[in-house]
């Protein structure tokens, strides 16, 4: 009887000392952030940040600074949406080992031998050495590193004129370089993980991964398809000089067309850290094993990207930016301290996340 007294007692003072730890992170954050972004954004000609960080399975803070519409003085706060850019492939990752989990794709077999719609052509290099694996790790030497957008007015492609050419890149997607040599950036790749994905499930890909990804981690609030989300929501973007800029649209959402919230960003954050039980909070959706293979650095990217995520050996953390016309966004989850934070921006005024970025670093440091 004793002895589970003493248990007990234990158990709550450990409880209540991890309890005071992150009141003093949560408070360390907030003390730094309300100081230094005013200042940021007095000196940039960025509109609006949105920012939340999580621990585990907890929130540690959600914080919002600016404006979403700097001529209406509609300020920004957590509900805001933003588009998110290149952050949209690491989501997109997430939705295609799903279907590796589920043994309907390989990762090291001939992506053609799975698609349907359209496939990668032979040039002088061999289709067949294109694999989900070396594409998710930008290996695969396709061609197309991103996209510009449409306007509002321009009709959208579909995906397959999308990759035959008729796009906002370089045009169509081509292998230009032979496949596991080296690693070049494509999103033109991510393009074709989203045809897979509709090919091998006759779903729309915004509907598998709402399905599958985002409602699972709890993303309510979050879509591939913009014209699922409240416009009233929606941030205004900003380009460089703090100049109001068009919205722009993307056939190719895999790969840069995301739209969420600080908040709901942060708890795909959660997915690759870890609960009381040394489980990976993604674990609902994929496996532990899965989930440790798809963040390990892959072959031929000098140890700096897994399937998925930028890796950062030196800050021991998985991240990603982002960037469209209007927008910058920067994600990042330091998995030796498992705490995550995203920096949502909607302006493309260069170095301000980056700087922000820092910031929170020297706090996560310090702990």
């Amino acid at each position: 009887m004793l002895m589970n007294k003493f248990i007990i007692l234990i158990l709550f003072l450990i409880s209540s000392c991890s309890l005071h730890a992150k009141q003093t992170k949560s408070l360390e954050f907030s003390k730094v952030l309300d100081k230094e972004i005013p200042l940021i954004l007095e000196k940039s000609k960025a509109r609006g940040i949105a920012i939340s960080i999580v621990q585990g399975n907890e929130v540690l803070g959600s914080y919002s600074y600016g404006h979403a519409d700097a001529e209406n003085r509609t300020p920004i706060t957590h509900k805001t949406l933003f588009n998110v850019g290149s952050i949209s492939k690491v989501i997109t990752a997430w939705g295609a080992m799903i279907l590796v989990e589920q043994g309907k794709v390989e990762l090291d077999k001939p992506i053609n031998d799975y698609l349907k719609s359209w496939k990668i052509p032979n040039s002088q290099f061999d289709a067949n050495k294109v694999t989900l694996r070396n594409i998710l790790s930008h290996t695969a030497g396709l061609s197309l590193s991103g996209y510009n957008g449409w306007s509002a007015e321009e009709p959208l492609p579909t995906l397959v004129e999308s990759l035959e050419g008729n796009n906002t890149g370089d045009g169509a997607v081509k292998i230009i370089h032979e496949p596991d040599t080296k690693w070049s950036y494509s999103g033109g790749g991510y393009t074709i993980v989203q045809l897979l994905i509709e090919d091998l499930t006759n779903q729309s890909f915004s509907n598998f991964m709402t399905e599958n990804v985002l409602l699972p981690l709890g993303m309510t609030n979050s879509s591939f398809d913009i014209n699922r989300i409240s416009p009233a929501k929606l941030a205004s973007p900003y380009d460089e000089n703090g100049n109001k800029t068009a919205m722009v649209y993307f056939t190719e959402t895999a790969a840069a067309g995301f739209i969420t919230t600080a908040d709901d960003l942060a708890k795909f954050n959660q997915a690759v850290l870890k609960n009381e039980q040394g489980n990976y909070i993604g674990s609902n959706i994929l496996s532990n094993q899965l989930i440790a293979n798809m963040i390990q650095a892959q072959p031929h990217t000098g140890g700096r990207w897994s399937m998925s995520y930028v890796v950062d050996s030196e800050n021991k953390s998985l991240g990603f930016a982002g960037f469209n016309r209007g927008w910058t966004s920067l994600t990042r989850s330091v998995t030796d301290k498992n705490i995550g934070y995203v920096i949502l921006n909607n302006s493309s005024v260069g170095g301000v996340n980056n700087e922000i970025d820092q910031l929170l670093l020297s706090v996560i440091k310090g702990s």
